[in-house]
């Protein structure tokens, strides 16, 4: 098992942050291969930490966001936790809506995610990743 952690400071600019430093983790990680789609978790996920998680907790806005990589095997866990009080929840946007989709995209990506709160205040959203199964070298014929 391997872990890393980022704390993000409250502005638009931590998301790119983020994504970088999830990319470099997956990548000391020797998985690479799961850049592209941790990138996109954690860009939404980061993104709905400081849009909502934020907001919705001023009095306590100057907590810090959390972003973790937890490796165990093949999977690869991403959580964010934030000091807001409101959940995540699957919407359905209209056409003309700018964004909303966020969360359909980790769904998507990831094996499951969720969320939790967390005491005394704030909640944790995290989603699962899996690499592919690594193959064996096939064993040497030996003459």
């Amino acid at each position: 098992m391997a872990s890393a952690t980022f704390v993000l400071p409250p502005h638009a600019e931590s998301v790119h942050s983020a994504r970088s430093f999830a990319t470099g983790t997956l990548t000391g990680w020797n998985l690479g291969e799961l850049g592209e789609n941790m990138e996109l978790v954690v860009s939404e996920l980061a993104t709905n930490a400081l849009r909502h998680g934020l907001r919705l907790a001023e009095s306590r806005a100057r907590e810090p966001i959390r972003l973790s990589l937890i490796r165990r095997s093949n999977l690869v866990t991403c959580t964010l936790n934030d000091p807001g009080a409101g959940f995540p929840a699957l919407r359905d946007p209209s056409p003309l809506d700018v964004g909303g989709l966020g969360l359909h995209i980790v769904e998507s990506l990831s094996l499951r995610w969720g969320w939790a709160p967390l005491a005394p205040y704030g909640k944790i959203v995290w989603a699962v990743l899996r690499t592919a199964p690594r193959e064996d070298p096939a064993p040497l014929d030996r003459p």
